[in-house]
């Protein structure tokens, strides 16, 4: 029962569903995100696995990066202003429910890597 901490930040609360294409090991990330005004959870429906990547800040920038497997049916909310990785299916396309917070101020912040960090192994 509410578990997730949803926090919309002076917005309003919108629901989204998001379809993404699978992907394979390796899995190339060539740029994080993050939402400084309110968090972000993601609801699987197809019962695919995803990658989740999330870093620490480091003065306005990722660091740390730690990847981790949500199995099937296991739910994540990334909180506000964590530095995460975009959905990543593993191996077959996956759909979302999104929970996210809703306004007219911009709530998206983007860090490009110079070089793409790798995942090679998900097991």
């Amino acid at each position: 029962h509410d578990l997730a901490r949803l926090d919309f930040g002076g917005g309003r609360p919108g629901i989204s569903l998001f379809d993404s294409r699978g992907k394979s090991s390796p899995f190339l990330f060539e740029l994080v995100e993050r939402h400084p005004l309110g968090s972000q959870a993601f609801i699987p429906v197809d019962g695919v696995p995803y990658l989740v990547l999330v870093a620490e800040d480091n003065y306005g920038a990722p660091a740390r990066l730690k990847a981790f497997v949500a199995q099937p049916g296991q739910s994540v909310n990334i909180y506000r202003n964590v530095w995460h990785g975009v959905l990543t299916p593993i191996d077959a396309p996956g759909k979302y429910v999104v929970v996210d917070r809703i306004g007219e101020e911009d709530n998206l912040e983007e860090h490009w890597f110079d070089t793409p960090f790798t995942i090679t192994n998900h097991a």
